[in-house]
């Protein structure tokens, strides 16, 4: 278990590599609140794992993280290792699998059920994802990953109205997470009403160029 001194505050600034459906964040273990490399258990171990994960080297990482469970049996820890890893490379059932595990031997860690319904909505089981998520919230009512999760999980299974309130909690809770920013604003190029999406826009603006651009293309593309 990783010690409360090892938390990290979400990055707020990070950049979508893609959005349909969307993968992973590259930078920063994005959508964890505990670095990837904290769960190490040692100096030397973390330090290996901070630079698999810098060079994106998800199948290396991932046989580090199956040997280390093999060797010690289901720690809580390298299952999130595992599934991250696998998810990186594409392996969505299986790090659903993996997540599932993990959550099952700590279910108080909000990461663990996170990426479990992340992993779920990237395979495509939009529905179970948002169930999950769901479950999630009441495990840590405050988390504004969740939230945004959720809603992406929502907007995928075609609850629009649904998500829209999953986002506008995530920016309650974080107004500076620009990811729900852009969430809610694709929601609001498929509803309306287009002074709230104007507004959004700006905010991008402010928060994430990127992210603006890429909700403006969004917008051009649904006119």
């Amino acid at each position: 278990m990783v010690s409360a001194a090892a938390r990290i505050a979400l990055p707020l600034v990070v950049f979508l590599v893609s959005c349909a459906p969307m993968a992973l964040l590259p930078l920063a273990t994005p959508l964890l609140s505990i670095t990837l490399a904290s769960r190490g258990g040692d100096t030397e171990t973390s330090r290996l794992i901070a630079e698999l994960e810098k060079k994106q080297d998800w199948s290396t990482l991932k046989q580090l993280a199956q040997a280390h469970i093999a060797r010690r049996g289901d720690d809580e820890d390298w299952l999130m290792v595992l599934g991250y890893a696998q998810a990186r490379l594409g392996e969505y059932a299986p790090a659903s699998e993996t997540f599932a595990r993990m959550v099952r031997r700590s279910p108080e860690e909000i990461d663990g059920w996170n990426m479990l319904g992340e992993a779920q909505r990237l395979n495509g089981r939009y529905a179970e994802a948002a169930h999950t998520l769901q479950r999630a919230t009441a495990i840590d009512p405050t988390s504004p990953i969740t939230r945004y999760l959720l809603g992406e999980a929502l907007r995928g299974d075609g609850r629009l109205e649904h998500a829209k309130m999953a986002y506008r909690e995530a920016l309650r809770l974080e107004p500076r997470f620009a990811p729900a920013w852009l969430g809610l604003g694709t929601v609001l190029v498929a509803t309306g009403p287009q002074d709230e999406l104007k507004a959004v826009l700006e905010q991008l603006e402010l928060l994430d160029p990127a992210l603006a651009r890429e909700l403006a293309r969004r917008q051009a593309a649904n006119k």
